[in-house]
C-alpha cells in the first residue's frame, strides 16, 4: 500500500529532473502574463508551451498560474517559484559566465609560492603586471622555502614558484628571474666592517648565522658546496630561518652571515655587506611550475612573466643604443 508520504517522496523525486528543462518555459510565462507573448518569446507554439506548464503543474501538484480569458495571473506559490527561480537562473547564468572566463585563464585564482629570496626580486613586478592585465584575477601567495615548495608541486598544492634554481628537478620546468652575487654581512662593529671584500678562506674561521637545514635547503647546499670546492666547511653558530631575526643576530654580534646582493637595500643600520671576492656561485631564482599541473590562468601568468624577463633583458641593450647615438 502508497502512503501518502511514499506518493509525495515519490512526486519530489519526478520534480528534480524535470525543473531544468521546464523552468524556462515557466519564467517566460510568469514574466509576460502571456502564453501567445511567452511562446514567440521562446520561439515555440502556444499549444506546445500550454501543455508544458500542465504538465509541469501536474508534476508539481499545485497550480502555478490562474487563467481566464481575459488575464493570465500567478498563484501565490506560483510567485513563489518565479521569485526564486528567476534568482536561481540569474546566479546560473553569472556562474556560467565567471566558469567560462575560468577556463579561459580570464578569472579565478593562481597559487603563487614564494622563497625568502625571491621576495625581493622582480617577483612583486610580475605580479603587479599580471594583475594589471588580468583585474578579474586573484593571486594566491604562499611563503615557502624552495623545499617546501617542490613537495607542494607533487602535491598539487601550488600553480606557480619563485624559488631557488637549483632545488628544481624534473618535471618542473622554469623561467629565469634573477641573478644575485652573495654578499658577506658582519656588525659594522667587526675589525672586517672597513674592508671592501673578504674571501671564503677568512670567512670559514668566523661563526655564521644561517638558516635551518629544514627550511633553508637549498641555499644550505649552495653554500656548503662552494667552501667544499675549496675544501673549507662552516662554523654555524646559530641557526634561525627568519630574515629579520638573521640580521638582529648579526647585529648583535652573535656571528656574520651570507646573503644575496638584493638585500643590501634593506639592510638595517650596524651592519655592513661585503663583497665575497672568491665566490663563483651565485643565487638564482626561477619561475617553476609543472605543464601537467598547468591550468588556463597559471599559463597566463606564465606569458606575462616571459614578456616581463624579456623586457628587462632589452633595456639595458636599449640604454647602450641611445648612449651610442
Amino acid at each position: 500500500m502508497v502512503t501518502k508520504e511514499g506518493r509525495r517522496r515519490g512526486r519530489c523525486a519526478m520534480v528534480r529532473p524535470l525543473l531544468p528543462a521546464k523552468i524556462p518555459y515557466f519564467l517566460a510565462v510568469g514574466e509576460t502574463l502571456n502564453f501567445r507573448k511567452a511562446a514567440e518569446k521562446l520561439g515555440i507554439a502556444q499549444p506546445a508551451l500550454s501543455r508544458s506548464i500542465r504538465d509541469f503543474e501536474h508534476q508539481l501538484g499545485f497550480t502555478l498560474f490562474e487563467r481566464s480569458t481575459r488575464r493570465v495571473v500567478l498563484t501565490p506559490a506560483g510567485e513563489v517559484l518565479y521569485r526564486e527561480s528567476a534568482d536561481a537562473m540569474q546566479r546560473l547564468a553569472r556562474a556560467t559566465v565567471h566558469a567560462e572566463r575560468v577556463a579561459q585563464g580570464l578569472s579565478g585564482t593562481v597559487s603563487v609560492g614564494y622563497s625568502t629570496f625571491a621576495a625581493t626580486g622582480p617577483m612583486s613586478d610580475i605580479i603587479i603586471e599580471f594583475r594589471k592585465r588580468h583585474p578579474q584575477a586573484q593571486v594566491g601567495l604562499r611563503l615557502l622555502a624552495s623545499s617546501e615548495q617542490a613537495a607542494a608541486f607533487d602535491e598539487g598544492a601550488l600553480d606557480l614558484g619563485f624559488m631557488m634554481s637549483n632545488v628544481v628537478v624534473p618535471p618542473q620546468q622554469t623561467i629565469p628571474i634573477s641573478r644575485e652575487r652573495l654578499v658577506a654581512l658582519v656588525p659594522t662593529s667587526h675589525a672586517w666592517a672597513a674592508n671592501r671584500a673578504i674571501s671564503l678562506r677568512a670567512l670559514s674561521t668566523a661563526p655564521l648565522v644561517i638558516g635551518s637545514v629544514r627550511r633553508w635547503r637549498g641555499f644550505r647546499a649552495l653554500i656548503n658546496g662552494l667552501m667544499a670546492d675549496r675544501g673549507l666547511s662552516l662554523t654555524i653558530a646559530e641557526e634561525a630561518d627568519d630574515v629579520p631575526v638573521l640580521l638582529q643576530l648579526v647585529r648583535s654580534g652573535f656571528g656574520c652571515t651570507i646573503l644575496d646582493a638584493s638585500f643590501i637595500p634593506t639592510l638595517p643600520p650596524g651592519i655592513a655587506a661585503l663583497e665575497i671576492e672568491d665566490a663563483t656561485a651565485t643565487l638564482d631564482i626561477s619561475l617553476v611550475w609543472r605543464e601537467d599541473h598547468l591550468s588556463p590562468l597559471a599559463a597566463r601568468f606564465i606569458d606575462v612573466a616571459k614578456a616581463s624577463m624579456a623586457s628587462r633583458q632589452e633595456a639595458p641593450r636599449r640604454r647602450t643604443r641611445q648612449s651610442r647615438k
